[in-house]
Parts: C-alpha cells; structure tokens; sequence
C-alpha cells in the first residue's frame, strides 16, 4: 500500500502537462450582422405589395373610365337618331296546352273481405292509401275506385 500511497504523493506534486492547444480561443462578438438589418426583408415586401395593390387600382379605375366612355358616346348616338317607323310587336305566344297526367293502371287485385289490396302502377295499396295525387276509396273482386285531387271518383279496371 505504501508504494500507491507514494504514487499518488507524486502525482499530486506533478500535475500532468496539458497538450498545446491547435484552436485559437473564442472571441466575443461584438454586434450580430443579422440584427442590423432584420428590417429589410419586411419592408421589400410591404414595398412590392404597395405596388402590387396600386397597379391594380390604378388599371381598375382606367377600365371602369373607359367603359364609361364608351357607353357615354354610345348613347350620344342612339339619342341624335330618332326612328319613328312603328314597330311591330309579335303575336302573343299561345299557352302550353296542359298535360293531363295518365290514369293510372290496375295490374292486380289480391281480394280478401277483410284487407283487399290491389297493385296499381306496380305500387301495392289498399283502401284508403294514398297513390301519387289519388287516395283508394274501395277494392272488389274486379274493380278499384280511387279520388282525383279534384275529388272525382274513378273506376280502375283489369282491362284499363
């Protein structure tokens, strides 16, 4: 123990040797270059967006003034031209004649004296239902009645 105790008796008095450093030291810096100008970029583009807006007013405003020029001498022109000739109007146009909707086709009937059903149109219904703008009023073995919005009542047979 007494030789690592000597080893470390010398290596307290000999501190070890440092290497040479190969860096230069830092130097401080004095002022950021970037700080110096931060405010260019923002003004370079409020600069190109002034522009920008005023090309566009500024065409804006001539186009809008030469339309109204032109529509100023265009009816200078039509007010120094006066026509007096009558001018014929053409004939009213007849209405369109109205189109009645097609009855409606009975295709079946499934009678029973409780609950009748027929197929009208390919739509099964029973008494009472309600079918396009008609309502079934009744359902016999061969016939099915049905109410027009107009309230008339009409009879559907197979042979319809």
């Amino acid at each position: 123990m007494s030789l690592i105790n000597d080893a470390l008796k010398q290596a307290r008095k000999n501190p070890p040797p440092t290497p040479p450093s190969s860096r230069l030291p830092l130097q401080p810096v004095i002022g950021n270059a970037v700080s110096k100008y931060f405010w260019v970029v923002p003004a370079l583009i409020g600069l190109v967006m002034f522009i920008a807006v005023t090309l566009i007013l500024w065409a804006t405003f001539h186009k809008t003034k030469d339309q109204l020029s032109d529509t100023a001498t265009d009816t200078d022109q039509t007010n120094m031209v006066e026509d007096t000739t009558p001018v014929a109007l053409p004939p009213a146009p007849e209405p369109a004649p109205v189109e009645t909707a097609p009855l409606p086709t009975l295709q079946g009937i499934f009678y029973s004296p409780t609950a009748p059903t027929a197929i009208i149109d390919g739509k099964t219904v029973g008494v009472g239902d309600q079918f396009r703008q008609y309502r079934v009023k009744a359902i016999t073995k061969s016939t099915a009645t049905i109410v027009g919005p107009d309230g008339q009542s009409i009879k559907l047979t197979m042979s319809n």
